[in-house]
C-alpha cells in the first residue's frame, strides 16, 4: 500500500485497512493523538487512513502496527491475519481489576515496564527465544485441592527445562530467557506489596518489591509470579500479590489461585522426586518437632527456600503430619542466610537483549540506543 490517493480498484482494501486500524486502535484504548505520538506518525494522517481516504507509506504502517504489539505488516494488505490486540498497558494499569495498594508511582512504573516487556519481547522474537508460557492457556483454579494443580504444572514445566530436578538457580534469568518474561525490582509504596504480575498481549512482566532482601524469598516471590504468568493472567490482566509470607493464612487460608500459585512455587524450586532423593523417604511413624525442624532445615539449604515455605512444602509432601506441627516449627524458624542461587547481574533483561541484539547486527545503532536510553559503547562503559 503505497502513500497517495486510492485507485477505483485499490479503494475497497484501503477502507478495509482503515477500518481494521481503526478497531485495533479502540481495543488497545488508545485516542489517535496517543497512537500518533507513540508511532510517530501524524494525527492528521491516520484519521484520514481509517477513514479510507488516503493511503500511508509501508515505514508508517510498520511503525503503527509495532505501536500496537501487531506484526510489522498487519496492515499492509487484506489477507494479513487479524490478530487481537492487548489493552494498552497506560488503560489496563487504569482499570479497576488494579489493586488499591498500588499508588500512582506504582503504576507509573509498571507502565514503562510494560513498555518495556514489549521492546523485550520483539527482540526475543528477532533472536528467537523460546516463549513456554504460551504453552500454558489460563485455566481457572479447582475449588478443592488447588494445590494439587500447581504441583502438576510445576512438574510440567521441570520436564520442559534443562534442570529437571534438583535445585533452580538464576531463576530470574531463566524466566527471561525461557518463557520470555521481564523481570524487574521497585521499592512499592506500600511494603505489603511482594509482588505485582502483568500481562499486555505478548509483553509479560514480573516485578517484585526490592526490599525483599533475603534470597529465598525473592526466589519463591518470582516462582509465585511466574505461576499467575502461566495459569492466571488473560490476555490483558494485573495480578498484585501482597500479604506476610510467613503466616499460615498465606498459605493454608488463601483463595484458589493462591493456593495454587504457591504450591506450585514450591514444587517448582523443590520437585518432589529431588525432595525424596535429599531426605529419604517420608518415615510412616512420622516425626517429632526436633527431627522436622531439622528435615526443613535441611532441605530449605539445599533448594533455597525460605523456612516457612519449606516447612509448608514438606506438609504437603506428608513428610509432616500435622498443620500445628508447622505452625509451632515457624514459631522459631531457621533464619540462617541463604545465598548463592542467584547470581548478581551487570545489566537487566532488557538491557542484556538489546546489547544481544545489537551485536549480532538484528538492530541499529540508533534503535539500540533508544531502547537503552543511551548509547551502547557508554553502556558498555560502565
Amino acid at each position: 500500500m503505497t502513500q497517495g490517493p486510492p485507485t477505483d480498484d485499490a479503494s475497497d482494501a484501503l477502507r478495509e485497512l482503515g477500518r481494521r486500524l481503526s478497531r485495533r486502535r479502540k481495543e488497545a484504548g488508545l485516542e489517535v493523538e496517543a497512537l500518533a505520538a507513540r508511532a510517530r506518525v501524524s494525527a492528521h494522517l491516520i484519521r484520514t487512513f481509517e477513514l479510507g481516504e488516503q493511503a500511508l507509506g509501508l515505514s508508517a504502517l510498520t511503525r503503527l502496527a509495532s505501536a500496537l504489539g501487531l506484526a510489522p505488516t498487519a496492515f499492509f494488505h487484506t489477507s494479513a491475519p487479524v490478530e487481537q490486540v492487548p489493552v494498552e498497558p497506560a488503560a489496563l494499569l487504569k482499570g479497576g481489576a488494579v489493586s488499591a495498594s498500588l499508588s500512582d508511582v506504582d503504576r507509573d512504573f509498571l507502565l514503562e515496564g510494560l513498555r518495556q516487556a514489549r521492546a523485550f519481547s520483539l527482540l526475543g522474537a528477532l533472536r528467537q527465544v523460546p516463549r513456554l508460557a504460551e504453552q500454558f492457556p489460563p485455566e481457572p483454579p479447582p475449588a478443592k485441592n488447588a494445590h494439587q494443580a500447581g504441583y502438576a504444572c510445576a512438574r510440567r514445566v521441570r520436564a520442559l527445562l534443562p534442570e529437571r530436578q534438583g535445585p533452580l538457580r538464576n531463576l530470574g534469568r531463566l524466566m527471561e530467557s525461557h518463557f520470555d518474561v521481564l523481570v524487574l525490582r521497585h521499592a512499592f509504596t506500600n511494603p505489603a506489596v511482594h509482588g505485582v504480575s502483568c500481562r499486555s498481549g505478548n509483553a509479560r512482566l514480573i516485578v517484585i518489591h526490592s526490599e525483599l532482601t533475603r534470597e529465598p524469598v525473592r526466589r519463591f516471590v518470582l516462582a509465585h509470579e511466574l505461576a499467575h504468568q502461566l495459569l492466571d493472567l488473560s490476555e490483558s490482566d494485573v495480578q498484585t500479590d501482597e500479604g506476610r509470607l510467613d503466616s499460615s493464612r498465606f498459605w493454608m487460608e488463601n483463595p484458589p489461585a493462591e493456593k495454587r500459585a504457591n504450591a506450585f512455587a514450591a514444587m517448582l524450586l523443590a520437585p518432589e522426586e529431588a525432595v525424596t532423593q535429599s531426605l529419604g523417604a517420608a518415615k510412616p511413624e512420622g516425626y517429632g518437632l526436633k527431627e522436622a525442624r531439622e528435615l526443613v532445615i535441611r532441605a530449605r539449604t539445599h533448594f533455597g527456600l525460605s523456612f516457612a515455605a519449606m516447612a509448608w512444602h514438606l506438609y504437603n509432601l506428608r513428610y509432616i503430619r500435622e498443620r500445628e506441627t508447622v505452625e509451632a516449627l515457624l514459631m522459631s524458624p531457621d533464619e540462617t542466610v541463604l545465598e548463592g542461587f542467584e547470581d548478581e547481574t551487570r545489566f537487566t533483561g532488557i538491557e542484556r537483549r538489546a546489547l544481544d541484539a545489537h551485536a549480532h547486527e538484528l538492530i541499529s545503532s540508533s534503535r539500540a540506543r533508544e531502547l537503552l536510553g543511551r548509547p551502547v559503547e557508554d553502556l558498555l562503559a560502565t
